[in-house]
């Protein structure tokens, strides 16, 4: 008797994936239309569909898209809190560019390109999002590298504010958004070019 596929003993039962393997899926899906699509079109079917699992899976955990793709990015982004320095300007300041760097590259800029492209609260949450999980911490790292500078003599007091330790990621931020992704030789230009000279002490008259 001639065997269906469905009967074939070589035709591989589709794997079910549960927990974090199943969850990961949704997840690299919901960026992955992001990052094709956009907010916008984005949908619970077509995150469904990008991940092989049925919509009802997705709607017993997030309430809508919103939720869903907030999620998604709170376990892409990581977090720079525990990023090791090692009191070495430079090195301290390229290693706290580039996980910001690793931020854009985690979300494939989809986090970065919502609260540019979109407005009202879906916008704002990202937003927040962001700032709380990423730029925030930045900063702060960025902060504490400048004044470990001043006790080194490598680092002008003055230099030591917010506005000064937001210069690069803010700088990093914008060339994502409108060039694309960012270089080593990016980071390099940005201390070499802009904020070592933004914070050195200044030659003696």
């Amino acid at each position: 008797m001639t065997r269906t596929r469905a009967e074939s003993p070589h035709t591989p039962a589709p794997a079910r994936r549960h927990g974090r393997v199943l969850e990961q899926a949704i997840f690299d899906a919901v960026i992955e239309q992001l990052e094709k699509f956009g907010y916008a079109k984005l949908t619970m079917d077509s995150v469904a569909a990008a991940a092989h699992t049925g919509k009802a899976t997705l709607y017993r955990r997030w309430a809508d898209k919103d939720e869903l793709i907030l999620d998604a990015f709170y376990n892409a982004l990581p977090s720079p809190v525990a990023i090791p320095l090692r009191g070495v300007l430079r090195t301290d300041l390229a290693t706290v560019l580039r996980s910001l760097r690793d931020a854009f590259d985690a979300t494939r800029g989809a986090a970065f390109q919502i609260v540019k492209s979109e407005n009202g609260p879906k916008a704002a949450m990202v937003h927040t999002m962001v700032k709380e999980r990423v730029t925030d911490p930045c900063k702060k790292l960025l902060l504490g590298i400048l004044r470990d500078g001043v006790e080194r003599g490598e680092v002008r007091a003055d230099a030591v504010t917010p506005l000064v330790a937001n210069v690069g990621s803010a700088m990093m931020i914008y060339h994502s958004l409108t060039e694309g992704p960012v270089s080593d030789d990016m980071i390099n230009d940005v201390i070499e070019g802009v904020l070592l000279p933004l914070v050195s002490p200044r030659p003696s008259a």
